[in-house]
């Protein structure tokens, strides 16, 4: 029997965990609307209720500072859109933010990927009064960690909102909202191991009590009249049992670095074109960026499907189109570098015998592809 093909690509998505699976299907079992009265949807209103409560609770929030929506797409779109002005980013933000604002400025990084501190102190100095600070927690492809919390308190002695996309930080390391001081966060299920097309905006306190919170749909009175429509219950079932389970273990996510770290010596080890990017800094144990100079990265990514493995280059939420790396861009690296980008990104269920397997095919297809 030929082996199972080897996912390393739970950056894009994340499978879909056992108790997220079984929650969904007692939800769709429940065939009540929440917004009705009678028992049916109150019994639907529960679910929802639960799940809230589980989605905040990995992020220290309370139930009713979490908007359900769509995703992390839909939320970032929602804030970044709803807040008119001067509008700081970080050079390595998501396209769903980056996209989003055209006209705003975009704070630095330094080689290693974290966002320069002393440029962002001179930035946002100079000029008016920043609307809206926009950096996230852990960036998609390269897995490190970003000082949001200082950069937050810099933001706030200028009197702006602060917005952080958790998407790549959640489960994967604590994420406290009120230690991180920001206004909103946004999260998306598929990327715990809930299922697609489910997510949240958190609001701080102080969000809810002073900021006008952007409203992306309305029609209803669903997430506090701020989300119109019907909620897909199923769906924040499977959310809030992902979250749950995430927070449960989140106490031994840490160790997948130890399978990380022997990913990236058997990359290491078979040549000296290999350049793996933020090893110098803070970052999620599960994430791998590295590049294969002089090897396009569709050239490394089509072999490695053919072979049976998964991975991507750099985010998946650009149409499957293989472009260079506006990240590793940003980060110093050459158009060439940022052409041959790949990531790896492992999870719970990654093996051992799934590292061996890789390292078998990678030695393989180096010895073809990249000689010396």
């Amino acid at each position: 029997m030929p082996n199972t093909p080897i996912y390393f690509d739970y950056n894009a998505t994340a499978p879909l965990r056992d108790e997220a699976r079984a929650a969904m299907v007692l939800a769709l079992d429940a065939p009540g609307n929440a917004s009705s009265i009678h028992s049916f949807g109150r019994q639907a209103r529960k679910i929802i209720e639960d799940a809230r409560g589980h989605v905040a609770a990995l992020v220290g929030a309370q139930p009713k500072q979490v908007i359900f929506n769509s995703g992390a797409t839909e939320g970032n779109n929602t804030i970044l859109r709803g807040f008119p002005g001067r509008v700081l980013i970080s050079a390595i933000e998501h396209s769903s933010v980056h996209e989003t604002v055209k006209n705003a400025e975009h704070i630095p990084v330094t080689r290693d990927g974290v966002v320069d501190i002393a440029a962002f102190k001179d930035m946002i100095a100079t000029g008016p009064a920043p609307a809206l600070v926009s950096v996230m927690l852990v960036n998609n492809e390269t897995g490190v960690i970003q000082p949001v919390a200082e950069i937050a308190k810099i933001a706030r002695d200028y009197g702006a909102v602060i917005h952080c996309d958790s998407v790549q930080a959640a489960g994967r390391i604590p994420v406290d909202m009120n230690e991180l001081g920001v206004d909103f966060i946004t999260l998306s299920s598929h990327k715990i191991g809930g299922p697609q097309g489910a997510g949240a905006i958190v609001m701080s306190d102080g969000a809810i009590a002073c900021i006008p919170v952007p409203v992306m749909m309305t029609g209803g009175g669903q997430e506090q009249s701020r989300r119109a429509g019907t909620e897909n219950v199923a769906a924040l079932a499977g959310f809030g049992a992902s979250a749950a389970d995430a927070r449960q273990h989140l106490d031994t996510y840490a160790q997948l670095a130890q399978k990380r770290d022997r990913i990236e010596t058997i990359l290491r080890s078979s040549s000296n074109r290999i350049m793996i990017y933020g090893t110098n800094a803070p970052r999620v144990a599960n994430t791998t960026a590295f590049s294969c100079a002089g090897v396009p990265a569709e050239t490394i990514l089509m072999n490695l499907d053919l072979a049976g493995v998964a991975v991507s280059s750099g985010s998946a939420c650009s149409s499957g189109s293989v472009k260079p790396s506006r990240i590793l861009r940003a980060m110093g690296a050459s158009e060439d570098d940022a052409r041959s980008n790949i990531r790896i990104s492992i999870g719970w269920d990654t093996s051992d015998d799934e590292i061996d397997r890789f390292a078998t095919i990678w030695q393989a297809l180096a010895a073809r592809l990249l000689k010396a």
